[in-house]
């Protein structure tokens, strides 16, 4: 009996988090991922009630993220007296702990998730075309809220297709996609997993083939992004706009490098460097949201900086190299193409963070998540049979 109902509870488990990631893709552009967030949250505090007993890393990666949201929380509250609101960023994170745990109790396997993965990017490329062909937008967003968003999402997928699966065709193809739906960091972010996956874990046959493969790839992602790339022709009108405080108008480079510009002079106004403005202070919905910018900052190191200050800033820097670390060591270790997909597409989103609002995708983080808990599952589960 007591094996009969463990089983039914792995399997529920799975069906759960299979349905808040289908969920968060559909209605992701609507505004209401809030709901499902609550629904995560309410389901995980269920789960941890019944679960009780947790790893010792679990426990110790819950207690610094709590601390760390809690923090920004806390001093959002003692700035603004926006308990309410404030707590949108904390359900936010905490649905990614939360989407992780499911994970790694779940008996969902990488392939599985794999499959599903594959669904979720063709039934939105199908519809992105949709929007080109029939709704006449330069930039499909399919489900999501923009076409950034769709393209970073497309991120992991095309890192588990490259490392994992060797579908060579098909990685082409979400490179591609990446460049038709016109994101710049999108296209960098994949160009970076490339050169991750030849150096890395390539033949030397692929290598040579890598010769030719690029500048076909950076070819026909140059005439994809051509509208976006003469753009950039304003770039040497980037002091001027700083010496007029200037953010809006011009290209994304440009209003993004005034922007940061004029956001860390209010952030020293304001005297937060060290003590940071609080969660959800570079939110645009934000009731407090900063006075410098019609905008979210698209670099999320600067939004880190502007929530959590100096030492929010150097934890979470710390955090992203503590787990590239990590994760290249255990790839190497046990000279697995899954763990290897998986540090290949933080490094390239660490490097998205300079030019994105990528933090914030809770879909894209979902899914990262969940395949980073699998993983770690995986791992656990082969280790417990070797020895």
């Amino acid at each position: 009996m007591g094996s009969t109902f463990n089983s039914f509870k792995f399997d529920l488990v799975s069906i759960i988090l299979i349905f808040f990631l289908i969920s968060r893709v559909i209605i992701d552009r609507s505004g209401l991922g809030g709901i499902i967030g609550i629904m995560v949250v309410g389901v995980f505090l269920l789960f941890v009630i019944y679960k009780q007993k947790m790893p010792k890393f679990l426990i110790s990666m819950a207690l610094i993220f709590t601390l760390l949201i809690l923090y920004g929380f806390l001093n959002a509250y003692y700035l603004y007296n926006q308990p309410l609101y404030s707590m949108r960023g904390v359900i936010r994170y905490f649905t990614y702990f939360a989407i992780f745990i499911f994970a790694y109790y779940s008996k969902l396997s990488s392939r599985s998730l794999y499959n599903i993965y594959t669904v979720i990017v063709v039934a939105q490329s199908a519809l992105a075309t949709y929007q080109v062909l029939f709704l006449g937008m330069e930039r499909p967003p399919g489900t999501f809220i923009n076409s950034n968003h769709f393209s970073y999402f497309l991120i992991p997928y095309f890192s588990l297709t490259l490392f994992v699966y060797n579908k060579y065709f098909i990685a082409a193809f979400v490179f591609l996609l990446s460049a038709f739906l016109g994101g710049m960091g999108g296209v960098i972010c994949l160009l970076l997993i490339l050169l991750v996956y030849f150096a890395q874990y390539s033949s030397k046959k692929q290598k040579k083939w890598a010769i030719v493969l690029f500048p076909l790839l950076l070819f026909a992602s140059a005439y994809l992004m051509q509208d976006r790339l003469k753009e950039l022709e304003d770039i040497t009108t980037v002091s001027d706009r700083i010496d007029a405080e200037r953010g809006g108008g011009g290209s994304s480079l440009v209003w993004r490098i005034v922007t940061w510009n004029l956001m860390f002079d209010e952030l020293t106004d304001k005297n937060g460097v060290y003590t940071g403005l609080g969660l959800e202070y570079a939110s645009l919905a934000s009731p407090y949201f900063l006075q410098s910018s019609i905008r979210e900052p698209h670099n999320d190191y600067l939004r880190v900086l502007l929530e959590l200050g100096v030492f929010g800033l150097i934890v979470f820097v710390f955090i992203i190299y503590y787990v590239l670390r990590n994760f290249l060591r255990i790839a190497k270790m046990l000279n697995s193409k899954l763990y290897f997909s998986i540090y290949a597409s933080i490094l390239a989103l660490s490097i998205g963070l300079i030019v994105g609002n990528i933090i914030v995708l809770s879909t894209l983080f979902w899914f990262l998540l969940t395949i980073i808990g699998v993983a770690r599952r995986e791992e656990v589960d082969y280790r417990h049979v070797i020895g």
